[in-house]
């Protein structure tokens, strides 16, 4: 699969009858495996594996646990999807996939690397439905839809989707809160929050002109009368 011609694909598989080895020409150079629950729980192992210097088969069979007949596609697929390089070294997205903030991306990426003529079709095909990406399937490789290998195909694909869908949606900023939002008006809100508006309040200025006595029950009257109609 990795390193021919994108126009087709030379495939070797087992025929279900016989045993024995056909090759089929598949149009667009699309990776697959008819065993994709093999694929699924390597790349679920990939993150908490250490990262070895050449990814061998042996490594593929001892540390990942993938072994047999329904293992060999596998190598080649990490190499269409850019997970490994034709010497079969990780790359940096290999590196990137083994993180938890950076795995999501990495699968986006990994599908836009090895399935070049989906996304020529579909740039968002990586968020597309099953029907819709068997179709471009189809139109890529000419097969029809009933055949095992578009099948194979999609499961491929969808192997890797299912990280890739997390990254679908960038965050955006935390919206602010609205002004009568209840919790903000509660009273355990305002107890923490200093006040801005200053309380309005009025003042008086009161200027008593004293006349001239010398009798203090004259000053006795002016302030009792301050006091019953202006200092209630």
């Amino acid at each position: 699969m990795a390193g021919e011609s994108n126009s087709s694909t030379a495939i070797e598989e087992n025929d279900a009858q016989g045993g024995t080895q056909s090759r089929r020409k598949i149009q667009g150079g699309l990776p697959y495996t008819l065993s994709p629950g093999v694929l699924t729980r390597v790349l679920e192992k990939l993150p908490i594996s250490e990262k070895p210097s050449i990814f061998t088969q042996d490594f593929l069979g001892t540390v990942l646990g993938a072994t047999g007949g329904s293992a060999r596609p596998i190598i080649p697929i990490l190499k269409a999807t850019g997970l490994l390089n034709q010497s079969g070294s990780p790359t940096e997205l290999y590196s990137q996939f083994q993180t938890e903030g950076g795995r999501a991306k990495a699968a986006e990426l990994a599908l836009k690397t090895g399935f070049v003529e989906i996304f020529k079709r579909n740039q968002f095909a990586h968020r597309a439905d099953e029907k819709a990406i068997i179709d471009l399937i189809v139109a890529v490789t000419g097969l029809p839809k009933g055949d095992r290998i578009v099948r194979g195909i999609y499961t491929t694909f969808e192997a890797f989707q299912t990280y890739a869908k997390s990254a679908r949606e960038d965050v955006g900023p935390v919206p602010q809160a609205e002004t009568n939002s209840p919790e903000l008006n509660s009273p355990r809100h305002e107890e923490g929050v200093q006040r801005t508006t200053p309380k309005l309040g009025l003042a008086y200025n009161i200027n008593v002109v004293l006349p001239e006595t010398t009798n203090v029950d004259v000053y006795n009257a002016i302030f009792k009368s301050l006091r019953s109609n202006l200092l209630q």
